[in-house]
């Protein structure tokens, strides 16, 4: 049984103001740093060895994976970016309400690209590819982001299309992990952010 671990990037300013990043490309918050170094500290404590580091080259991803693995070589793979907004980058959902194309796409997300972006079903395609093409290490670990892991979790569970008003929680620095054997691939936990709960406190309240 292999295990492929997927980590969303930590916090940014976009994140924290709701802008749409997309393939912009934004660094690390003060916030989103601390993010990553608790997430490193707890996989050094916890988690078995990884075999290979694969990042998105965004650099909010990449800035994550150097953080929580230090020293390592990264493999930089452009099919683990997040999805292409297009035109919609840089601003907020209430800002882009007010943009052509807006509504077309926001009623459709999965079978529509963004106008001068992409579709999910392209980035689920794309995100597939890549896992497909894995070597048969035993622990792999992809730095990655909200869409990219979405769709491959959709994927694994069979969800054909999946729609924007149903979609799954991932918080920032969250570890989700897909269990490989052959043919069978089994999600063992989603969304895993124990390394951001207080003693005694909230799992959510970072």
């Amino acid at each position: 049984m292999r295990q492929l671990t997927l980590i969303r990037h930590a916090l940014t300013e976009w994140n924290a103001s709701g802008r749409f990043q997309g393939h912009t490309d934004i660094p690390l918050s003060a916030a989103g740093v601390g993010q990553a170094r608790r997430l490193g500290k707890h996989l050094a404590r916890l988690e078995q060895g990884v075999d290979r580091v694969y990042s998105s080259p965004l650099g909010r991803a990449r800035q994550t994976a150097e953080i929580v693995f230090p020293g390592r070589d990264l493999v930089l793979d452009e099919r683990l970016k997040e999805l292409h907004f297009g035109l919609f980058e840089g601003y907020t959902q209430a800002q882009n309400e007010a943009q052509p194309g807006w509504a077309e796409w926001y009623a459709d997300p999965f079978g529509r690209a963004a106008p001068g972006g992409e579709s999910y079903e392209m980035l689920r395609a794309r995100a597939l590819e890549w896992m497909s093409t894995l070597p048969e290490l035993p622990h792999i670990a992809a730095v990655t982001h909200s869409g990219t892991i979405q769709m491959l979790v959709s994927a694994v569970l069979g969800v054909e299309r999946p729609t924007w008003r149903k979609r799954i929680f991932l918080r920032h620095s969250g570890v989700t992990r897909i269990l490989l054997r052959g043919d069978e691939a089994l999600i063992e936990r989603v969304n895993d952010t124990r390394h951001l709960s207080r003693e005694g406190g909230d799992p959510f309240a970072d």
